[in-house]
């Protein structure tokens, strides 16, 4: 409430002040620079891929000043939501894929849009999670994982000892021509030990060698899908979540398919998890991600999916040891991604796995203390980018220089120029920025950090804590 009460004293309303619930199908468009704007609103969206069936839970969501949440295809969930301030996205599933099926799809998505596209709740549409990905994913976990593993219980079980063994061979090179990228010759030999054993394979069509050409159709499919869909609803935006994988040039494809791109990545606990397949296996993973799914949508919003579980939760029978070596991010390193995210250029921010974490857990309050300080800093964050960033510069330091420091400067509607700082480096930073908009003698402060810094020849200098946030705002010099 503190930060509230800063915000209205510099002129600056938060939006959850003076948002009241839309009686009317959202307008929703996008800005030159991205941002997104419903009914007029720019708008920097908070959202959960979860829509709590207590109310209760719902009202924390919207008290916390989340504004978006995933919502089924049905008139009561989206009336529920409305009731509560929230906006939904809608999930199209398959139907936005016209690479086959053509005429029943197209009927499935003017049925979808003749149902939701009034209501009053609706903001977007989202494309199938992890689309381009799954291209991969599914024939790399059946060929590479399951198969092997199905195909040597089914050989160590042939009384033919005979046939055993030259099936054992024909397994053995398999793996290897797949460990030499041989993976069309692979597949070939695997497919060879289910003709000798007499049976059919229980997946057909899962072939990594044929990955490529199915993301190419698929591309083409949901491209087509998106241009039908736009053509019936033209007042809500499509969104489109990748995994943290895949090529540029696939990404970029794939971008002509929806109007806001982004990936899921969660980056808990550090160095441990194999979620990122960058060289960054930290929590700055994060904003190295926003910076890809930017670069492969430079004219598109960027909504990034953070991690809103542990990894342990996934596991139904998960061990004390699991969740020990697989804890839940705590609220400082919710806090560090999110800012990251939002420093790297992020136009919205989305949770997903708090369905599988208790509602009075520490990890569920955290989150909604989190999206609350966001959410009353929506003025700001909604800001445009100032026109002028600073040049930053820093002190020396016994770090190899990988990880640094992030800033973003925003200027508001009266005028003020707000610096939204990270330190992606896990070890305090001293660092200086020039070119600040602000005349000498102005005193900027962070009431979170306890810090202050007078602009001194037209510079700031000050120190930062590592995998530290400041967000300086400018106030009266004493």
């Amino acid at each position: 409430m503190i930060l509230k009460s800063v915000l209205v004293c510099a002129g600056v309303v938060p939006l959850c002040l003076f948002l009241t619930h839309a009686a009317h199908a959202a307008v929703v468009t996008i800005s030159e620079d991205r941002m997104l704007v419903i009914d007029g609103q720019r708008t920097f969206p908070f959202g959960l891929y979860e829509n709590p069936q207590e109310d209760n839970a719902l009202k924390q969501v919207a008290d916390a000043g989340f504004a978006l949440v995933c919502a089924s295809p049905e008139t009561t969930v989206l009336d529920r939501l409305q009731q509560h301030g929230l906006h939904a996205w809608i999930n199209t599933g398959g139907s936005i894929d016209l690479s086959g099926d053509r005429a029943p799809r197209e009927e499935q998505l003017r049925t979808m849009a003749a149902k939701y596209a009034g209501h009053p709740a609706l903001l977007a549409w989202e494309v199938p999670d992890e689309a381009l990905w799954n291209c991969w994913w599914g024939p790399h976990e059946w060929r590479l994982s399951n198969e092997p593993k199905l195909q040597r219980q089914k050989i160590d079980a042939l009384s033919d000892t005979a046939l055993a063994d030259q099936l054992r061979a024909l397994r053995a090179e398999a793996d290897r021509l797949f460990k030499r990228g041989e993976t069309r010759a692979a597949e070939q030999a695997a497919d060879a030990i289910w003709q000798k054993l007499g049976t059919e394979p229980p997946t057909r069509g899962q072939n990594l060698s044929e990955s490529y050409e199915k993301s190419l159709k698929l591309c083409e499919g949901m491209c087509a899908g998106y241009a039908h869909l736009k053509q019936l609803d033209a007042n809500h935006l499509i969104w489109m979540n990748h995994a943290p994988r895949n090529s540029p040039t696939d990404l970029k494809r794939f971008a002509a398919a929806a109007d806001i791109v982004g990936c899921d990545i969660y980056p808990v606990p550090e160095y441990i998890g194999g979620h990122s397949d960058l060289m960054d296996r930290s929590l700055s993973a994060v904003g190295a991600y926003t910076t890809i799914m930017q670069q492969s949508a430079p004219s598109k919003p960027v909504w990034m999916v953070l991690q809103g579980f542990g990894w342990a939760d996934l596991d139904p029978n998960a061990t004390e040891e699991s969740r020990k070596k697989n804890p839940r991010p705590t609220f400082e390193e919710s806090r560090f991604m999110a800012y990251d995210a939002i420093v790297h250029g992020a136009r919205g921010i989305l949770y997903w796995g708090t369905a599988c974490i208790e509602k009075d857990s520490p990890l569920w309050k955290n989150l909604l203390k989190l999206v609350r300080e966001l959410a009353d800093l929506q003025p700001v964050l909604s800001a445009r980018d100032a026109p002028v960033q600073p040049e930053l510069k820093l002190e020396p330091f016994e770090g190899s220089g990988q990880y640094t420091i992030r800033v973003l400067a925003k200027q508001l509607d009266n005028g003020q120029v707000w610096y939204l700082i990270v330190n992606e480096c896990n070890t305090p930073l001293r660092y200086s920025l020039s070119n600040v908009s602000a005349a000498n003698g102005t005193v900027y402060h962070d009431p979170e950090d306890e810090r202050t810094v007078e602009v001194t020849d037209g510079k700031l200098a000050l120190s930062i804590a590592g995998h530290g946030i400041q967000i300086l705002r400018p106030r009266a010099s004493s």
